[in-house]
Order: C-alpha cells, then structure tokens, then sequence
C-alpha cells in the first residue's frame, strides 16, 4: 500500500469488529469489502446512487446515539460505528420487504428471473416469513412490449430506479422514466415512443426482479439448468467480457461481466443479443 493510501484510509467499527476503508467510499461497499453483505435493491456500484428501496438501512452512531441510515448513500468517516445486525435493523428490513410484497405477484415459478432473483432471496434471508395484508393485489396489463426485445411486467416493479439511472445516466438514452404518484408510480416508456436504445438489454440484466425480460430469453431456461463458461463478445473489436450461457445444446444468452478496462458490465443490444444468429436453422444449410 502506498503512503497516499494509507493516508486517505479510515477506521470505523461493523458490528464490534475494527476494520479500515477508503475516506468517502460508500458505507455499504466498506462493508461487503470486510465480507459483510448489507442486502440492496436500488444500489448499483456502476450507477448514481438514489437511496430509493431503503432495504440496506443500518444502525449509525450519531450525537444522539445509534439511528436507522440507508448504508448505500452514507460514506464512512474516522471512529464511526455501525450495526448492520440488531432487532431495529430487522424490523426495518421486515417493513420493508413486507411492503415491497404487497402487490408484487406470486408468479415465481413462471417469472425468468426465477432463480436469480434478488427479492426471492432476500425475502427468504430477511423476510418475515409472512404478510399482514389479504387485500387483493394490484393488477396491470401484462407484460408489454416497450421494444421489440424488452418485455415489462409494471406489477413485479419495485421502483428500484436502477433502469431509469442506467437509461438516463449510462446509455444517455432517457426513453423510459417513472410517471404517476402514489400507489399509481409505474415505470413506463413515453408514449408512441419505444424503447429504442442501443442498450435496452442492459436494464433487464441489472434489474433486480422480473420487470424486465428479454424477449429472446422468455421462459426458455432457468438458472440451475444452465452451463456457462466466461467468453469475450465479437460483435465488435471491443471485445466487451461475457458469460456465454446455454441449455440443451443450445445458446440461451449472453450476460455482461463487469471488466474495469473494457465494459464495466455493459453490452450493447447487438452484442448481447447476436447470440440467435448461432441457433438459426439458416446455418445448417
């Protein structure tokens, strides 16, 4: 480590255990870094962050002692003093999930995102294993096509923000944003304007439930089905790093790795969608 580094390093406490960070990082990437998982929704460390979902909120010290802060819009600072496990952290975290459920369908066994899915996960880690609500979910048309290969399911939606920020702030391509207010905020595209950006596969990758899904991967595999061996993509001479997964002899899809000197995660939609061309009965001839 160099002298500037260890100069710019803090020292805070995660639970009673000591561990040191970079002045300004994120409170909740100095704690997965000290192998501490802070559960997350609308964070993404490729994107702006927004504090939206509030699911990582943690206890931070403060004048008046400890208080409820979202770990992913906190950076950390000299002597500070976190708990991420306690009983007020759990029943946020409860709260939380428990809201986030209540119009959410219980389609898991037909969703794509079956398998990999954030708040399958997080709801059977942190959940509370019950909802108090009986009242009838909302219900919307679905799914829509807002392009020719993104599929949208507004009732999965958790308003996590993370398309919108990728759209708006990644892709310069603000072609699909939140309208409405209240329990009516649906993240939509304009109207009589599709969703026509070159990245639009990216945002069914980062989403973290099955609001988004990619027409040419609907209801064609599931995780646990898949093999998968890390590539490079040859749409372009970029040669952007992928994982190249398949099921049944057969390419089922193309994922972004996140590579700091080449894509960060991000595909474009010829790259990330080419792989059909190899299934076509087209080649056989």
């Amino acid at each position: 480590m160099s002298t500037d580094e260890s100069q710019n390093l803090v020292t805070l406490s995660i639970d009673g255990k000591e561990i040191n960070a970079k002045g300004g990082e994120l409170l909740i990437e100095a704690a997965e870094k000290a192998g501490v998982f802070i559960p997350r929704f609308c964070y993404h460390n490729r994107l702006p962050q927004v504090g939206m979902c509030r699911m990582c909120l943690v206890e931070v010290k403060g004048p008046r002692g400890f208080s409820l802060q979202p770990s992913c819009y906190l950076p950390v600072s000299e002597a500070m003093e976190v708990i991420t496990q306690s009983e007020k952290v759990k029943k946020a975290q409860d709260g939380i999930l428990e809201f986030l459920l209540i119009n959410h369908p219980l389609d898991c066994p037909t969703c794509d995102k079956g398998g990999e899915c954030p708040l399958q996960d997080q709801t059977l880690t942190y959940g509370p294993g019950e909802s108090r609500f009986a009242e009838e979910k909302r219900h919307w048309e679905k799914p829509i096509a807002i392009s020719e290969l993104v599929f949208l399911d507004r009732e999965r939606c958790i308003q996590c923000d993370r398309c919108t920020r990728f759209a708006d702030v990644v892709a310069g391509d603000a072609l699909i944003e939140f309208i409405g207010r209240g329990d009516h905020t649906e993240v939509n595209v304009f109207p009589d304007r599709p969703f026509s950006s070159y990245f639009s596969g990216n945002t069914v990758q980062i989403c973290p439930v099955g609001a988004l899904t990619a027409t040419p991967y609907r209801f064609k595999a599931r995780p646990w089905d898949l093999s998968q061996v890390e590539s490079s993509c040859m749409a372009c001479s970029m040669g952007c790093r992928i994982m190249v997964q398949s099921s049944q002899n057969g390419l089922t899809r193309y994922l972004g790795l996140d590579s700091d000197s080449v894509n960060h995660g991000w595909l474009c939609d010829k790259g990330r969608f080419g792989f059909e061309a190899v299934n076509s009965a087209d080649r056989e001839s």
